[in-house]
């Protein structure tokens, strides 16, 4: 602003309060004899207009318009153009050009303590900067101010005729001083308009370094609040309820929200599962921090890949005090837990091993040496037969074991595989007898060939084993009543002269088993085609045919109507009546069971990422239905 505006501006009101909108403090027009006070930027104009309307109010800015303002009142104005001064250097500059408007006759310089010397650092407008000499500390005027900490009145080049300095401390380090060349030296009220204009410079440099202290801290810790490698959040509580302030780096990747698009909206909302007991837990963590407590607890929170638990610690910003403000930060301890369970289950699975291995290993074990101390006796080898028959079980027993557990691991490479194919290739390793299989469709799977072809070859011999009676003979729906009932798990076993072995992953036959392994696919498979064309097979007749074992396989959707998968399900007698253990590893209603053939399947299903569920099927028998994606 020009000088003339301000006139213009007096001539319309010369009372009227000026305040001056300045980029720098020292600019001519914040020294202007007409502006009242100054501001640096918007917000500080209406609060300088504020504080001179109050002033004016009580007591005029000036008492007489046409006259100039007075020192007490320029050194006033000066003061207020201090409070908008944010760093030292500008302080340092706005305080000479003040003085240089409550002492015009004077010079005017600041000299600062570094090092050893005083340094000059800012001086009036007509005096060259670099013509200060600097002073060592605890020589001259300046030195000895700084010294002993009061103000001195001393003369101009050690002597009075040459004028005299007024040399005032500003704080520990700075010094005022003002020169005159009038050998009369200072008017009475100068030294109080110096040390009062020290005292504001003091004020002024105590706010700008407790300031820049905040805002080194204020730095650190949002440096450490976006480093922080956990998920952190700033909250503010409104209402009631914990909203977003700020969030680091790593909250917006494990969250996924979008930092600007979340401040000020409800942290639960966004975080807390929509159940009623995560609800209500956030609700009682909520009560705690409004009332200054710390948090520490594991939670559930919602993420960008789903549902993670987190270690929660919350910190409000005033312990043991109502607040509404502080810091929340989550540590994700999901794969903690994942680790956690798996060792539960590999603890579980070692005790299921431990018992099978102690009583069921023992059982043939003995049965073993009593046929051999038998034979031993009486020199009948024909009990070495049944030695036989319990050594086999106990190598089956291993076998299964040792694949139960495998299946604990993970599945190994995956490929695209046929349903059909696999379903052939199971049924020609097992032992079926004069079952058949009757694959209805084919559909395409992501598995491991090796491990889904196990997990058939166990269905299978669950299947067969299930519509058997105890002499071989296979069992249809009208005669399964008059038939010995056998647990449909795989922990069923035969005996030497069964059809098969129940519930291992070995296709050796027993003696007596009347099924050629190997056969061809033509012989012992049908597929929707060719299933009611059994001219010339082995299914002659009608009363034949409903006596032989049919297991189907093919694709399906599951009843929720979006999952697709396939099934495996025969015509045999159905779930036994506590079907919902059939999956424990150990569990059969057969004495001679391993109890494992369909922990395996189940094990088998999961190591793919696949559902399983165990169902009645259409015609009476066992229904299994895998959920594949």
């Amino acid at each position: 602003m020009e000088p003339a505006a301000l006139d213009r501006v007096r001539e319309t009101n010369p009372t009227l309060p000026v305040v001056a909108l300045v980029d720098d403090p020292t600019q001519p027009v914040a020294a202007h004899p007409l502006v009242d006070s100054i501001a640096t930027d918007p917000d500080g104009v209406e609060t300088q207009v504020e504080w001179l309307s109050t002033r004016t109010d009580a007591d005029p800015v000036r008492t007489s318009p046409s006259s100039a303002p007075s020192r007490i009142e320029r050194l006033g104005s000066g003061a207020t153009r201090l409070a908008t001064v944010r760093d030292v250097d500008t302080a340092y500059r706005t305080t000479v050009a003040v003085a240089d408007e409550v002492f015009p006759e004077y010079d005017v310089v600041i000299g600062v303590s570094e090092d050893g010397w005083i340094e000059p650092v800012a001086v009036s407008a007509d005096v060259a900067l670099d013509e200060c000499q600097r002073v060592r500390a605890g020589r001259g005027s300046a030195g000895t101010v700084i010294e002993r900490g009061e103000p001195i009145v001393t003369p101009r080049r050690g002597d009075e005729s040459n004028g005299h300095h007024i040399t005032v401390p500003v704080d520990d380090d700075t010094v005022l001083q003002i020169s005159t060349d009038d050998p009369g030296g200072f008017a009475d009220e100068d030294g109080r308009l110096v040390e009062l204009l020290a005292s504001h410079l003091e004020e002024t440099l105590d706010r700008i370094r407790t300031d820049d202290e905040l805002r080194a801290e204020r730095d650190r810790l949002l440096a450490l609040f976006e480093n922080v490698p956990d998920p952190a959040v700033a909250y503010d509580d409104i209402d009631g309820e914990p909203r977003f302030r700020r969030v680091n780096s790593a909250f917006e990747e494990t969250f996924g929200y979008d930092p600007e698009s979340i401040v000020g909206e409800s942290i639960d909302e966004y975080m807390v599962p929509d159940e009623v007991e995560s609800r209500s837990e956030a609700e009682e963590l909520n009560a705690k921090l409004r009332r200054g407590e710390n948090v520490r607890r594991e939670v559930t929170r919602e993420t960008a890949d789903g549902e993670r638990h987190f270690i929660l610690h919350v910190i409000p910003i005033h312990l043991d005090a109502e607040n509404v403000s502080g810091y929340a930060i989550y540590t994700d301890v999901t794969a903690r837990r994942e680790r956690e369970a798996t060792l539960r289950r590999q603890n579980e699975r070692l005790e299921q091993f431990s018992s099978i291995v102690s009583h069921d290993l023992r059982n043939p074990l003995s049965v073993a040496e009593g046929y051999v101390d038998l034979a031993r006796e009486t020199s009948d080898l024909d009990h070495l037969e049944r030695v036989d028959e319990a050594l086999t079980r106990m190598d089956r027993l291993v076998e299964d074991l040792l694949s139960l557990a495998r299946e604990g691991e993970v599945v190994g490479d995956i490929e695209s595989v046929s349903l059909d194919s696999l379903a052939r290739e199971a049924w020609a390793s097992v032992d079926t007898s004069d079952a058949r299989l009757l694959v209805e469709d084919d559909v395409e799977l992501d598995a491991n060939p090796t491990r889904a072809r196990e997990l058939l070859e166990n269905l299978f011999r669950n299947s067969v084993e299930h519509g058997r009676s105890r002499d071989g003979d296979a069992v249809s729906r009208d005669d399964e009543n008059s038939a010995e009932f056998s647990n449909h798990s795989t922990s069923s076993r035969t005996k030497s002269d069964d059809s098969v072995e129940h519930g291992s992953t070995s296709s050796r036959a027993e003696p007596g088993d009347s099924v050629e392994h190997g056969r061809s696919r033509d012989s012992d498979t049908v597929s929707r085609d060719d299933e009611h064309s059994a001219e010339g097979s082995n299914h002659t007749t009608a009363a034949e045919s409903d006596a032989v074992l049919t297991v189907r396989v093919g694709g399906t959707t599951l009843r929720d109507g979006d999952t697709e998968g396939f099934y495996v399900e025969d015509d045999g007698h159905g779930l036994p009546e506590d079907a919902d253990r059939i999956f424990e590893t150990g569990f059969t209603t057969d004495e001679d069971g391993t109890g494992l053939g369909l922990a395996i399947v189940e094990r088998i299903a999961e190591a793919h990422g696949w559902t399983i569920r165990a169902t009645t099927g259409e015609d009476g028998g066992a229904r299994f239905e895998f959920g594949t994606g």
